[in-house]
């Protein structure tokens, strides 16, 4: 005889973080990203002394100033103006050094029409306009920022990201975590990525984005630098072959995750293994359909016969505008007669729906259609 409505529910210990141990050196800009459960809040909470780790311990040295929620610190009931008080004596500060940052704080954080009202009766916007003020004016040593600043209106989250940049120009050190990657791209040197709980990367910006967004497969190096070998699957006749291909963003760095609008660029390096004339270079893009999407090619910029050797390379600075979503790179030498050497596949770039700081999103989820590559051409023999 069954029991269907027995309890099933099992008493399970849940690790909310699992043995993360990192250090960040002074005037360090960190940025802390994973989805969503991955522990980043509660790791920002321990370093915030507000909530006590089960094991091991977080050592700080300096003043810590946090925002980690909407309101978090201040008494609905008392005005801005007092609430700016009443956090500053939190963080140990004097009246008197709470004094000469007051018409910063206030002119920081615009609302200088209701410093005097009560803040229960502020928005959402004006709550944390007014947080980040304080948190950034009252010059701590550490400043540790979590998602809250997307309730602010874009205007004012660029204004939060000036200011933190400023901040870190001075030698403080900044623990940032958001959803908004351009954010942390232009703020952060380096970053941690968490996953259930446990640090599954640390290091650069780049790499850190192309392993949060999951790009990194058994065809793409997250550095967004491919090399073939000899078993790399390709056909043609033979006379010049593809060795590496380098994707950079609109920063210089290679990558293989693009924001939307990004300007970026495509380099191949090939050696020559038997002279040949009128070689030129195609690079289609398809998606994971194999559905082709768009072509550039060098035409007659290498019309003249090639080297009996050595090696040859080929840039690419394109100006057009991916659209969101994934797409492969297949590049094809060819003298116009016949195919030299192709790759299938041969590196994949994702396309992030979020914009460039300072354009728009990508309004849609899906989008189909075909564009050309257009930029500038640069080929060069290596010495």
């Amino acid at each position: 005889m069954g029991f269907p409505f027995a309890s099933t529910n099992i008493d399970k210990e849940f690790l909310a973080l699992d043995n993360v141990s990192f250090s960040v050196k002074e005037g360090e800009v960190l940025g802390i990203i994973g989805h969503n459960g991955a522990g980043k809040s509660t790791l920002l909470k321990i370093l915030s002394r507000i909530t006590e780790p089960t094991k091991g311990k977080a050592i700080l040295r300096g003043r810590v100033s946090s925002l980690l929620e909407v309101g978090t610190g201040f008494h609905g009931e008392m005005t801005g103006r007092e609430n700016i008080y009443l956090n500053g004596a939190l963080y140990g500060l004097s009246r008197i050094e709470i004094s000469n940052q007051l018409d910063s704080i206030i002119d920081f954080s615009q609302v200088e029409n209701f410093i005097d009202t009560p803040v229960k009766r502020y928005s959402s916007g004006m709550y944390v306009r007014l947080a980040f003020a304080v948190a950034a004016h009252l010059q701590p040593e550490i400043l540790i920022v979590d998602e809250v600043l997307a309730v602010g209106d874009v205007d004012f989250q660029k204004k939060c990201v000036d200011k933190m940049q400023e901040v870190s120009k001075s030698g403080r050190t900044i623990l940032f975590v958001s959803h908004n990657l351009q954010t942390i791209r232009s703020l952060c040197n380096n970053c941690i990525v968490l996953k259930h709980g446990k640090i599954s990367f640390r290091g650069s910006t780049s790499e850190a984005i192309n392993q949060y967004v999951g790009t990194k497969n058994s065809d793409n190096d997250c550095s967004g630098l491919v090399k073939f070998d000899q078993n790399t699957e390709r056909y043609g006749t033979g006379e010049v072959v593809m060795e590496e291909i380098l994707v950079k963003n609109s920063k210089g760095e290679p990558t293989n995750t693009l924001f939307y609008q990004e300007d970026f660029s495509i380099e191949i390096k090939c050696r020559v293994l038997e002279p040949i004339s009128n070689l030129a270079l195609f690079l289609s893009l398809t998606d994971s359909a194999d559905i082709f999407h768009g072509l550039s090619y060098t035409c007659d910029k290498f019309s003249n016969p090639c080297p009996d050797s050595g090696i040859i390379s080929f840039k690419l600075s394109s100006r057009t505008q991916l659209l969101p979503g994934k797409h492969f790179i297949l590049p094809c030498l060819s003298n116009m007669c016949r195919a030299i050497d192709q790759i299938q596949r041969a590196f994949a770039i994702n396309v992030l729906h979020q914009g460039c700081m300072k354009s728009p999103s990508f309004p849609l989820q899906e989008v189909r259609g075909s564009y050309r590559l257009e930029g500038d051409w640069q080929v060069w023999q290596d010495n």
